[in-house]
């Protein structure tokens, strides 16, 4: 049965200092690359029937990083956060206490609508694959996806907290779309395929 690996990129310069990044295209730092390579190890013994990426350089390269070799795909790309971009939560509060990407978009960047309607065709895409896949991306479009799977409000997004270098699940239970892992950065996955 379909399972869905999420993988969120290592660290990068501005998740490290909490900037929203949407399309600014900035490499991972050493830390980064070395939480991509332990992702690698975390994932070595799964076998995967599809690999996507983000075109953007801190999810392709945590991609390579962790052994493998993806489809580069546009609908992986990251929320463009337009004005916000580059800027961090508390410095758009200050303007807008009420702001949050899941319920107000970005101004002249993409909508919540807009986003929703691109994770819902991820979704189909998916839907038509078999196996184990594998998607390497960024972290506020993996959780609008993840809100979708879920068949949650776009709004949930703001409760699935995904850091960096973290691994997440999609799957089901009794025929149902659900969450198995979400958010591990200490090698859950690993203790599982241990202990087979």
């Amino acid at each position: 049965m379909r399972q869905i690996y999420i993988v969120r990129h290592g660290e990068t310069e501005w998740s490290r200092n909490g900037r929203h990044t949407g399309f600014t295209d900035i490499p991972l730092t050493e830390k980064g690359k070395e939480q991509a390579a332990q992702l690698g190890e975390c994932l070595r013994d799964v076998s995967f029937d599809h690999l996507f990426s983000s075109p953007l350089k801190r999810a392709h390269e945590t991609s390579i990083l962790c052994g493998f070799k993806p489809l580069i795909i546009d609908e992986l790309l990251e929320w463009d956060y337009g004005d916000y971009e580059g800027v961090k939560s508390e410095e758009i509060h200050k303007k807008d206490p009420t702001w949050n990407i899941f319920t107000h978009g970005a101004p002249n960047g993409e909508s919540v609508a807009a986003v929703k309607a691109r994770v819902d065709l991820l979704i189909e895409k998916l839907e038509t694959l078999e196996g184990n896949i594998a998607l390497f991306s960024s972290g506020h479009i993996m959780r609008a996806l993840t809100a979708q799977w879920l068949e949650l409000p776009m709004e949930a997004g703001c409760r699935l907290v995904l850091s960096t270098a973290s691994l997440s699940i999609l799957g089901y239970e009794h025929k149902k779309r659900a969450l198995k892992l979400w958010n591990d950065r200490r090698g859950a996955l690993q203790w599982q395929t241990d202990a087979k």
